[in-house]
């Protein structure tokens, strides 16, 4: 997939061929609805907490996963999907079938053969509906070490960018060119191609974008966009509630957008210059507090910058320095803001009020 060492395309998994009661293969809509309902079964299981990130990632991975789930979700009381088995269906349509109509009865059919796929899946487990690729291919993964800056040139001509302990993974198919950031912050140079979406996933949400160059970073649940060049929509992913999807935000160049989890998404904000220049490994801040400085710094070394109190955090500062030096930064600061330096047995750096 991607143009650096250490990295090769991995092998598609083989399928499962999956078929109704009738012996019929089951087109790609049928095979959706059946892991929906396998899915909405499992989120109301007493383990239903430790399927709920993998559930999400599911949903967002293409639109017609949130369409259906959608549909099935709606539809769950009336057309009796809490039945755990054909047995249990077919009663439910007997009770009913005298004065169902049509298009009742034939819902009734449908959960029927869904029911009989949740056991299928339920002997197979999960495995193949947790990730954002639908089983069809293994994802190759990218990563960088603390304190790098890593370039990659996918096999499509599309560069990224990874900053300092990123994890990307990278899935590619004849329909789509698909990556998961993991952790970290990548800056995609995205090449264009009408036939193949390019979409970025990340815990907050996902990214449809078409000849684009764009910042995605994912620090614990919160992922933010940053558009530099070209237009993108972003997406919030679905929360294991069963919320839908809202319409996405299209950026525009210069424009900046957070997302969490389980919150609803703010509007995108203007973009600042300083934001960007991180590619270069030099860190820019703009009446930024300390404490922030610090921490973006202290993700690139492993000589770690401690501040003695919350005032010393709480003061602000404008400027661009070298990310991977510690030491030079905090001596910096403390001429700076007339702080003293010290350090502990274990070498981290602490900046406190001059006495």
């Amino acid at each position: 997939m991607a143009h650096d060492e250490g990295n090769r395309a991995s092998r598609p998994r083989a399928e499962v061929a999956l078929t109704s009661e009738a012996g019929k293969a089951l087109g790609p809509d049928d095979i959706i609805r059946a892991t929906a309902v396998a899915w909405l079964a499992r989120l109301r299981a007493p383990d239903s907490a430790d399927h709920h990130e993998a559930f999400e990632i599911w949903y967002a991975a293409d639109p017609r996963h949130a369409d259906i789930y959608d549909d099935v979700l709606a539809n769950w009381e009336s057309m009796a999907l809490t039945a755990q088995t054909p047995a249990a269906v077919a009663e439910t349509t007997r009770c009913h079938a005298a004065r169902a109509a049509d298009r009742r009865r034939s819902a009734l059919a449908f959960a029927a053969a869904a029911a009989v796929l949740l056991v299928i899946f339920a002997g197979i487990g999960l495995s193949r509906l947790d990730g954002p690729w639908s089983g069809t291919v293994e994802p190759t993964e990218i990563a960088s070490r603390l304190g790098e800056i890593r370039t990659t040139t996918l096999s499509d001509g599309s560069r990224v960018t990874l900053d300092t302990d990123s994890l990307l993974s990278v899935a590619y198919t004849a329909g789509e060119r698909r990556l998961l950031l993991r952790r970290g912050r990548a800056r995609f140079d995205v090449a264009h191609d009408t036939a193949r979406p390019f979409v970025v996933q990340s815990d907050g949400g996902l990214i449809i974008a078409h000849g684009t160059l764009f910042d995605v970073e994912q620090q614990a649940r919160r992922m933010t966009v940053s558009l530099l060049r070209g237009s993108v929509e972003v997406r919030k992913a679905v929360t294991w509630t069963g919320e839908r999807v809202a319409k996405g935000h299209v950026l525009r160049p210069g424009q900046q957008l957070a997302l969490e989890p389980q919150t609803l998404p703010g509007s995108p904000v203007p973009l600042r210059e300083s934001d960007t220049r991180w590619t270069s490994g030099m860190l820019s801040f703009e009446d930024a507090p300390l404490a922030q400085v610090v921490a973006a710094t202290n993700r690139y070394n492993d000589q770690q910058i401690r501040l003695a109190d919350p005032e010393v955090g709480a003061l602000r500062f404008t400027g661009t320095f070298a990310a991977t030096k510690p030491r030079e930064l905090a001596q910096m600061l403390a001429a700076t803001f007339n702080l003293d330096v010290a350090r502990d047995e274990r070498g981290t750096l602490i900046l406190s009020r001059r006495r």
